[in-house]
Parts: structure tokens; sequence; C-alpha cells
């Protein structure tokens, strides 16, 4: 686990809808345990990352104004305490949704001390390793065996919405000195991204 004041982080996106309902601040952490074959989120394994400080990060998604936050990676339950911390920090100041993706199961989470008072916070899981072989297509879920708990009501009218949708989202954002990938993409995007990346060697980031 790392120190708890201090979360490694691989990208933040500030506002935006392609990972839960309503606006939301998405933070991807740095690390991971797993080694899922087809993984498009390498850079939160290998990429470069920032180390920030747990209370910076609370008062930027305060002023933010976004209705939740969403914690991919990398995986979030490796720095569990310092992410627990930053859900409390920031709920000291307003009401916020908490939406989670793990490579863990929820029962391998509630056998783990350390991660129970992350996963305690969280108003939805989504839980389990990517497969690739049972990618389905389904939109904001990478394959069939993840499955979304509610472990709130806060989301589970909109949830149902939202993740009913018919078609994966994401988006490609292009900076002065990088490209990223943001989002779970159908295949077409994906074969988009790839020639992007192929056009553009070593400057793209997937998240």
């Amino acid at each position: 686990m790392y120190e708890k004041a201090i979360l490694k982080i691989s990208h933040i996106e500030a506002h935006t809808d392609l990972l839960g309902p309503y606006d939301r601040f998405v933070i991807w952490v740095h690390g991971c345990c797993f080694d899922c074959e087809g993984c498009l989120a390498q850079n939160t394994r290998f990429g470069a990352y920032d180390e920030m400080p747990v209370s910076r990060l609370a008062l930027q998604i305060i002023a933010s104004g976004c209705e939740g936050i969403t914690v991919s990676g990398g995986e979030p339950f490796l720095q569990a305490q310092a992410l627990a911390r930053l859900v409390s920090e920031i709920r000291e100041h307003r009401d916020i949704g908490v939406i989670i993706y793990s490579g863990f199961t929820r029962e391998e989470l509630e056998a783990r001390p350390e991660c129970t008072g992350l996963l305690h916070q969280a108003d939805i899981l989504i839980d389990g390793r990517y497969i690739r072989e049972l990618d389905d297509g389904r939109a904001y879920i990478g394959s069939s065996n993840q499955r979304l708990h509610y472990l709130t009501d806060r989301y589970r009218e909109s949830g149902e919405r939202y993740y009913s949708a018919s078609r994966r989202r994401a988006e490609i954002k292009f900076s002065s000195d990088r490209v990223t990938l943001i989002g779970v993409p159908s295949a077409e995007v994906l074969k988009i991204w790839q020639d992007i990346k192929l056009k553009n060697g070593g400057i793209s980031d997937d998240f």
C-alpha cells in the first residue's frame, strides 16, 4: 500500500460523462497487481505518473463542481487508504457520488480489511478482472464477467439507464503534445485509435 496521504495518479479528467452518470471527475490511479491480457490501460501500469497530496486533489475536486468521482486505473484498491481519505475530505465540504472500477471482486475486497473503508464509501462498484475472450461490447464495462454492484441507492435509477446503453462511448482528445483515449471504446473507435497511435509513435495514452 502506498502512503495514505499521497496518491499515485496516471491521469485525471475534470469533466466527463464517459464513466458514470452525470458530470464526473475521473481519476486513473497508477499501479496494478493484475496482468489482464488485452488491457487497454497499460499506461497506468508502465507509464508516467504524478504523486499528488490527497488534500490538494480533494480541493481540486471540490472546486470542480462535479456531481461525483469515478476511480479507475490501474487498481484503485492498491491505494485504498489514500482514496478513502480523499473521499472523506471531499465529503466534509459537499456530498459527492463515488464509482470505482476494480479488478478485485467484491468478495475479495470484503475479505481484505485494508480495502473495506474505501468499499463502504462507494456508491457503485464495477468488479472483476478484464477477460478479453468475454468482451461482449457492453457499454462502460469491459467484459461480461465483470459485475455492477449498487452499494447504495444513489445511482440506482440513473445507473440502470446509463449502463443499459446500447453502445460504447469513448473520446479521443488532442493536445499540443499528446493524444489521449478516454472511455470504453467500441471496436470501430479502437481501430481508429490504433491507427492514430501508429502515426503518432509514442505520444498516445489509453485510459
